[in-house]
Parts: structure tokens; C-alpha cells; sequence
């Protein structure tokens, strides 16, 4: 009768015994939690600064086709062009005289977001159209010349050193532009020989 009860005993206390978790498997636990908790904060903040800086990116190859785009055929339907405030590069503007007193004139400007080139249409009494252009932090300059009998227009964009990653393959690939174009000849090409 005894063997009996302590089966049963034995069946009963196996059977209340609690399966908890001591306090250093707690504590494990809490730290492998916490240090997957920041390896993924971590992983989260450079991504997003990744991303940031891939959108800037495409916003300004954005601008910088649309600039070269409405450039390029303003100068080829204008049928004379003229630098205004030659000798300060900062004020330096570009008239293009269309038809019929309406001319377009390329500027800097500059705001919070940052310096940019403002592409203004008018006619003789009125604005038509306003274009911003932002450029980031680059120079730029204003050129007519003559080659080959035409006279070609030129925007220069000179940009500083990218500094902004280690990596080669996410840095700007080029630190001078130029859109040129040849005043008052549409579809005509320009090749200029190297400097």
C-alpha cells in the first residue's frame, strides 16, 4: 500500500512541479534581444540615409536634364543671344531674344533649399513663365562663342568634390558639365575639341 502511495505521491508532485526560467536564462535572453534590437536600429538608420541620398541623387539628374532640355531648345529657337553682367560671374544672366518681344533669360538664384538657375519667359510687358532648376552647390557660367561660322551658346556647371561617401560608385561621376548649343539652328550638333 505504501509503494502505492508514493507512485501516486510521486505522479502528483511531477505533475504540479513548475517549469520556470531562472533569472540568468532571463537575463540572456534580454541581452540577445537588446542587441538584435540595435543591430537592426542601426540597419534601419543607414538604410534610410542610403535612400535620402539616392532620391537627392535622382532629383538632381532630374533637374539637370530638364536644364539641358529647355536649354538647348531655347538657344536653338532664339535669334540672338547676349550676355548680361560679364564681369560678375554671380550676376551673370543670358538673354534670348525669340520672336516677336519675347525673349527668355537664364539666372542664378538662391533660397533655403540651395542655389539654382531660374529660367524666366517674357514679353515685352509680362512674365509668361517661371522655371527653377536647383544645382546644388555648383558654379556656373555663361558662354557665346563662334565655331565653324555659328555662334554657340554654353552653360558651364562646375561642381566641388564629393565628399559625401567612401564609396567611388555612389559619388557624383563628373565635376564639369556643359549643355551646348548652336542659336538659331534646331537639331544641330556641337563638337568642340577638348580642352
Amino acid at each position: 500500500m505504501k509503494k502505492l502511495q508514493s507512485k501516486q505521491h510521486n505522479i502528483y508532485l511531477k505533475a504540479t512541479t513548475y517549469h520556470g526560467v531562472s533569472l540568468i536564462e532571463m537575463l540572456v535572453m534580454i541581452s540577445l534581444i537588446s542587441v538584435i534590437f540595435t543591430v537592426g536600429v542601426t540597419l534601419l538608420a543607414f538604410l534610410m540615409r542610403v535612400e535620402l541620398q539616392g532620391t537627392a541623387r535622382i532629383r538632381s539628374s532630374m533637374n539637370l536634364q530638364r536644364l539641358s532640355k529647355n536649354f538647348r531648345e531655347d538657344v536653338a529657337a532664339a535669334r540672338k543671344a547676349s550676355i548680361l553682367s560679364k564681369e560678375n560671374p554671380k550676376l551673370q544672366k543670358l538673354k534670348l531674344d525669340l520672336k516677336d518681344d519675347i525673349f527668355i533669360v537664364y539666372s542664378a538664384g538662391e533660397n533655403d533649399n540651395g542655389k539654382f538657375i531660374v529660367r524666366e519667359k517674357n514679353n515685352s510687358t509680362q512674365l509668361i513663365s517661371r522655371n527653377e532648376y536647383l544645382i546644388s552647390e555648383s558654379q556656373f557660367q555663361f558662354s557665346i562663342e563662334n565655331i565653324n561660322q555659328r555662334q554657340i551658346a554654353s552653360l558651364r556647371l562646375k561642381f566641388p568634390p564629393d565628399g559625401s561617401h567612401e564609396n567611388n560608385t555612389i559619388k557624383v561621376p563628373f565635376r564639369k558639365l556643359d549643355f551646348d548649343a548652336a542659336i538659331n539652328q534646331k537639331y544641330a550638333y556641337v563638337i568642340k575639341a577638348k580642352e
